[in-house]
C-alpha cells in the first residue's frame, strides 16, 4: 500500500474541533491506522521491528499493533 502524508498543521486544522477522531488510510486489501507512542517506543520498535521496551499491552486500545509489510 502506498500510503499518502500530509503536513500536519494542515491536516489539524481541517479536522473538527470536538469529538474523537482515527486516521487511516485503506484500500481493498489493507487498512493503516495511526497510533501514537511515546518516542522511547516508537524508536524502539523502529530500530527491532517489534514492540518491547517500554510497551505494554495493557495500555494499548482495541487497535492492534503490526507493521506494514
Amino acid at each position: 500500500m502506498q500510503l499518502v502524508t500530509e503536513n500536519y498543521l494542515t491536516k489539524v486544522s481541517n479536522l473538527p474541533e470536538r469529538g474523537k477522531q482515527i486516521l487511516a488510510q485503506f484500500d481493498e486489501n489493507s487498512i493503516v491506522v495511526y497510533q501514537a507512542y511515546k518516542p522511547e517506543i516508537g524508536r524502539f520498535a523502529a530500530l527491532k521491528g517489534y514492540f518491547s521496551g517500554e510497551f505494554s499491552l495493557s495500555r494499548m486500545s482495541w487497535i492492534k499493533p503490526n507493521f506494514c509489510g
